[in-house]
């Protein structure tokens, strides 16, 4: 098998696996989370349309198979950004509807072993009366001397 196969091999069965998640309770957002197709959309596409690159696409679905237990275990938003944001295609007019965007953002350290710390990203369009959708999972580890660091070295007793 090449690359490629590789590839498509694991977006089939990410997006298999995906698909039966339908939904998950948060207990930070204190309400459900779905895994909607604009998630899965999201972690193939970035916010211009363009397709990511087929390494970032990989990470993420490897990423994503401890998301949902990263929703449904975290009891604390570790991230939080709003704003007015275009929402749906324009019309015949050229208006595009806005609307309240919201992302929360949730971190775990996944293995201390592999060094892996993951940041799932909750979206939620239209303020307190919309609903919550996985929006995204990243990879949220730096590099240093050729070695992954999941944390700070403020933690550290100087």
């Amino acid at each position: 098998m090449n690359v490629y196969e590789d590839f498509e091999s694991l977006k089939i069965l990410t997006e298999t696996e995906y698909k039966k998640i339908k939904s998950v309770y948060c207990p930070a957002l204190k309400n459900s989370v779905a895994f909607n197709s604009e998630g899965f959309h999201h972690l193939r596409y970035d916010g211009s349309r363009s397709e990511r690159s087929k390494t970032v696409q990989r990470n993420k679905f490897l990423c994503l198979k401890k998301a949902r237990d990263i929703v449904e275990k975290s009891t604390t938003v570790q991230e939080y950004r709003r704003s007015i944001c275009k929402v749906g295609k324009a019309k015949k007019d050229g208006f595009t509807k806005t609307s309240l965007v919201e992302w929360f953002a949730f971190c775990a350290i996944t293995s201390f072993t592999n060094q892996t710390r993951i940041k799932v990203v909750i979206r939620r369009i239209g303020g307190e009366d919309g609903s919550f959708h996985f929006w995204s999972v990243i990879p949220y580890w730096t590099m240093f001397n050729g070695h992954r660091v999941v944390g700070t070295t403020e933690i550290e007793d100087k």
